[in-house]
């Protein structure tokens, strides 16, 4: 009448068919109460029950931990404990006068401690191991064990029985190596130990170092593991990940529009000039066409506010106002002498007052985050094309005049400006390429107007126009079709990077030596339109700056949880900040630690 006896009876050909009493239940069941069957019972006097008494004897050997390992992060500090624990125990039987007890902890609490914690990883992995081993047997061929040869000591540690046991000028533990499992958290604080100890450098290194004394199975992954989740090494590696790379703005994409309606600003030098006997440094103010990628230069006398607003000044007359123009926050003269930063300072007041000038209804001034010179590659770029053409075109003077510089200043604006902005035209191969100097002069070199009379008709200045306007329609047109589709393509950055989060401490990478680089923490981040953050306000021992994604290493300075075979789950371990960290991500000894100056 058991149904549950279907399952198991397969010889009488069970139904497991809906309509089957497995489903439905016993058929007695749907009967009146008074008709199921009754269990018939059997009276046991009290001398047959004493006599069917059951007697189960289970055996449990269990394993005494004295100190609990999941709480430290270090070898030392574990080893210091379980001395500790021994020197308790000394102090104990010096008081029942059974042993003597020093005051200072020996050689021999040492040893004797590390021998407890070898035999406490032991026993927490291979307790039936042990167990053969204590009856004389040998280990069976399912142990992990059963390849190595384990033996017993004397000190209850399981060895490993090598073959280069009568190998003379060996130590005993080269000999017979102490077998420890790769899993448990007393090998890994023991190779963290070894890897400290030898400076985070090789991991062969201390691979060798173990095999002198420790048999760990699969010890090059363990070494890996160690360092990946070393402290000091994350810090060392930490390197900046860059966003996914920026789809170009609007300025960069807009046609048919006036040249030099989007300007990037940029300045280059010093150049040495001589004036008589003396010599006097020349800066040249670099305006770059966003659309077009044309270029327009403009000697500067100094580097104040009120020569880069009269330099501004000249190329509005000759090339109209501009509507946006961006810079790039004159961080091109950060250095570390007194002579670059006094520069640096002079650089910022003249954006501040460009700004301040020409910043009205019809003119926009933009600045790019600091220390991002990947923001203002525009610029950046023609700025190198111009110093190649002058270095080409004034190869024999050494230090020109005013009007020797300017000359040949003027010589590389037009040799940049006649560069080819694509490799090969579309329509016909024996057609020019398109340049910039075509949207300014009609041509690549300027188109020479045919000899005409002097008549006054207003239809044939309307004419006039009309063609002017199409042949520079006509060059709008090639640049959409041959100029913008060479844009599309990424050059780098391909993957989309982890964002910056408030509270997120970091590294700022700067152009100095690493160990010069401050740490910060992450105050407010600015995503785009897609999500990604490319800078962030960041709060570091020297005020609040603005920096650019790419310009930030963030330092992975928590170890997340890990759980072990035979270790408890253990809280975050801050390294350098204690024993065990509560549960903030960082708390405020790691924030101070981390942000202050770097020696």
């Amino acid at each position: 009448m058991n149904v549950a006896d279907d399952a198991t009876k397969w010889n009488t050909g069970p139904s497991f068919d809906s309509d089957s009493r497995w489903y439905k239940g016993p058929s007695f069941l749907r009967e009146p109460k008074e008709r199921w069957p009754m269990q018939s019972t059997k009276e046991i006097s009290g001398t047959d029950a004493a006599s069917e008494e059951v007697h189960i004897v289970a055996v449990h050997q269990k394993i005494g931990v004295l100190v609990e390992v999941g709480r430290f992060s270090s070898w030392k500090r574990l080893v210091r404990t379980m001395v500790q624990v021994y020197r308790a125990v000394k102090v104990w039987k010096h008081f029942l006068g059974r042993e003597k007890s020093s005051s200072l902890p020996e050689r021999d609490d040492f040893v004797k401690a590390e021998e407890a914690l070898w035999r406490q990883a032991q026993a927490s992995t291979y307790p039936e191991e042990i167990r053969d081993l204590k009856n004389g047997h040998r280990v069976q061929k399912r142990s992990p064990l059963h390849k190595l040869s384990p033996v017993l000591d004397e000190h209850g540690v399981i060895r490993m029985d090598s073959r280069i046991s009568s190998a003379p000028h060996v130590s005993y533990a080269a000999k017979y190596p102490v077998l420890l499992p790769r899993e448990h958290r007393i090998t890994f604080l023991l190779v963290q130990e070894f890897h400290q100890r030898f400076l985070h450098a090789n991991g062969e290194t201390v691979c060798n170092e173990l095999r002198q004394q420790f048999y760990v199975p699969k010890l090059r992954v363990l070494v890996r593991k160690v360092s990946r989740e070393c402290q000091h090494c994350k810090i060392q590696r930490a390197r900046p990940v860059p966003p996914l790379m920026a789809p170009l703005p609007k300025v960069r994409l807009t046609p048919f529009i006036r040249p030099f309606t989007f300007v990037g600003v940029d300045y280059m030098g010093p150049f040495m000039v001589k004036i008589g006997r003396s010599s006097v440094k020349r800066w040249i103010c670099l305006f770059t066409c966003l659309t077009i990628r044309a270029i327009h230069l403009e000697l500067v006398h100094s580097l104040s506010t009120a020569s880069c607003i009269m330099a501004f000044r000249r190329f509005v007359a000759r090339r109209g106002a501009p509507s946006e123009v961006f810079s790039d926050n004159g961080t091109n003269f950060v250095g570390a002498n007194r002579q670059l930063s006094e520069e640096k300072r002079k650089l910022e007041k003249i954006n501040e007052g460009c700004a301040s000038t020409f910043t009205n209804a019809h003119t926009q001034w933009y600045f790019n985050v600091p220390v991002a010179p990947h923001m203002g590659g525009p610029w950046e770029r023609m700025v190198r094309s111009v110093k190649v053409a002058m270095q080409a075109i004034s190869d024999s003077q050494r230090h020109p005049s005013d009007e020797v510089i300017e000359t040949i200043m003027i010589e590389a604006e037009a040799i940049v400006n006649s560069r080819p902005l694509t490799y090969v035209p579309l329509e016909d191969e024996n057609e020019a390429a398109l340049t910039p100097n075509h949207f300014l002069l009609y041509g690549s070199t300027g188109i020479k107007q045919p000899a005409t009379n002097p008549v006054v008709d207003g239809n044939v200045l309307r004419d006039s126009y009309r063609m002017s306007q199409r042949i520079v329609n006509d060059f709008w047109i090639r640049w959409t079709r041959e100029y913008l589709p060479m844009l599309t393509r990424r050059t780098k950055w391909f993957e989309p990077a982890k964002p910056l989060e408030p509270g997120d401490l970091v590294i700022v990478v700067d152009e100095t030596s690493r160990n010069s680089w401050e740490r910060g923490r992450v105050l407010e981040t600015y995503p785009d339109k897609s999500g990604q953050v490319r800078r962030a306000k960041i709060q570091t021992s020297r005020g609040v700056f603005n920096r650019p994604a790419v310009k930030l290493a963030v330092l992975d300075v928590a170890i997340h949880d890990k759980v072990m075979e035979g270790v408890p789950r253990e809280p975050e371990v801050v390294h350098g900040a204690g024993n065990v960290a509560e549960t903030p991500r960082y708390d405020e000894q790691t924030v101070k630690r981390l942000t202050v100056p770097s020696d």
